[in-house]
């Protein structure tokens, strides 16, 4: 690029000369004034200004690659400093979507603790996320000691294995609050994953997983029928499609995450980072 810049700017250069050299040294007849200043000086004008301008590019470029040559950090001071630019942008965007949370974010979600809590919590998890796990044993904790706050939980599998129990959680919603909340404490407490072999195939995976998962929802009393049946309805894939957009807002990739009031956290807190988080919430 660098080359074409110095022979455009040597091409320019000759035009304007040829050109000058035309004008002035000819015996041009010019039928009227205008025509007169647009060959003699408007035209080598506009060639001189591409000369020059090819020029100045050249020599910029030539400067800038012999810099960057004598000293390579430059170019490593200049990625890491877009980098900190697009992680500012990336975080006000997060702060942005955070603020801009709307009850219908949480329309068919299920809700755990104080349903009319001032205090809004949603929780992105996968149950067989190991972090996901001990982030909820914390909030389970700060639940039974904080009385105004609403937990919305937004189930966002990672995992493949995650994806039944995932929307069995929604289409609890419909029951007894209660009962999900037993229910999302078994789904956490238990293993979700069965043993399987060579012969094992996907559908005999889900089957089994499936299984499971029905067994934890009777035992907490959900009804089993209604459940399965509403885990294929339209409220649970909007609200599996809801979750997905809420985090891409949010720049959640992973799990945990958690939204207190205006507050983002993306991975595990421990109580005392969650009980702060409340507090500043109220």
């Amino acid at each position: 690029m660098n080359t074409l810049m110095l022979i455009l700017s040597i091409l320019w250069v000759i035009v304007f000369v040829v050109y000058t050299n035309y004008i002035y040294n000819k015996d041009k007849q010019y039928k009227n004034k205008q025509q007169k200043v647009l060959a003699t000086i408007v035209a080598p004008v506009i060639i001189l200004f591409f000369a020059l301008y090819t020029s100045a590019a050249w020599v910029v470029g030539f400067r800038t690659r012999s810099a960057v040559i004598n000293d390579p950090e430059m170019l490593l001071d200049a990625s890491q400093r877009l980098q900190e630019i697009e992680e500012e942008k990336a975080l006000q965007a997060s702060r942005d979507a955070v603020k801009n949370i709307k009850e219908d974010d949480s329309k068919y979600a299920p809700i755990i603790g104080n349903a009319d809590g001032k205090v809004v919590i949603y929780e992105f998890y996968d149950y067989n996320c190991g972090y996901c796990k001990r982030g909820n044993a914390v909030l389970s904790e700060v639940l039974a000691s904080e009385n105004d706050v609403k937990v919305v939980l937004k189930s966002f599998p990672i995992f493949p294995v995650s994806q039944i129990p995932g929307r069995a959680i929604v289409a609890a919603a419909n029951q007894d609050a209660t009962k999900v909340a037993e229910f999302h404490k078994a789904l956490f407490e238990n293993s979700l994953v069965p043993e399987v072999d060579e012969k094992t195939t996907e559908k005999d995976m889900n089957d089994k997983i499936k299984a499971i998962v029905l067994g934890l929802a009777k035992k907490a009393g959900l009804d089993v029928v209604q459940l399965e049946k509403d885990m294929s309805s339209p409220a649970v894939e909007e609200e599996i499609l809801r979750t997905r957009q809420l985090a891409e807002k949010l720049g959640i990739q992973g799990t945990p995450a958690f939204v207190v009031g205006d507050q983002l956290f993306r991975g595990y807190i421990d109580e005392t980072q969650m009980k702060t988080a409340i507090e500043k919430s109220k």
